[in-house]
C-alpha cells in the first residue's frame, strides 16, 4: 500500500524527511521560496546532513538567493569533503558552479 505525498507523516519519519517533502510539494505548487524556507529549516536541524544542505543550497539558487546558496553548497562541500567523500564533493563543487552562474 503506498502512500499519498498528501498523508500525514508517520511518526517514525524523521524531521528532516518530512520537511524535504514538504518543500518538494511546495516546489511542485510553485512556490521557491517556502521550499526554500523549509529545506533551511531541515538543514539547520540537522548540520551534518551533505545531502539536505546540498538540496538547500540548489533551492537557494532557484530562489535567487546566491549567497545563501554558495553557503549551503560550500557546506555540503565541506561535510563531503571531511567524510572523505571525493567524488561526491566533486559534484557538489559542479554543481554549485551551475548554480552561481544563473
Amino acid at each position: 500500500m503506498s502512500r499519498s505525498a498528501f498523508d500525514a507523516p508517520l511518526p517514525t519519519d524523521a524531521h528532516d524527511v518530512v520537511m524535504c517533502r514538504r518543500a518538494w510539494r511546495q516546489r511542485k505548487r510553485g512556490d521557491e521560496r517556502r521550499a526554500m524556507l523549509l529545506l533551511r529549516d531541515a538543514a539547520h536541524r540537522n548540520e551534518d546532513d551533505a545531502r539536505i544542505w546540498a538540496l538547500y543550497g540548489v533551492q537557494c539558487g532557484r530562489a535567487g538567493c546566491l549567497d545563501a546558496a554558495a553557503r549551503a553548497l560550500g557546506h555540503a562541500v565541506w561535510l563531503r569533503v571531511r567524510r572523505q567523500e571525493p567524488r561526491k564533493a566533486q559534484v557538489t563543487r559542479d554543481v554549485m558552479a551551475r548554480v552561481l552562474a544563473l
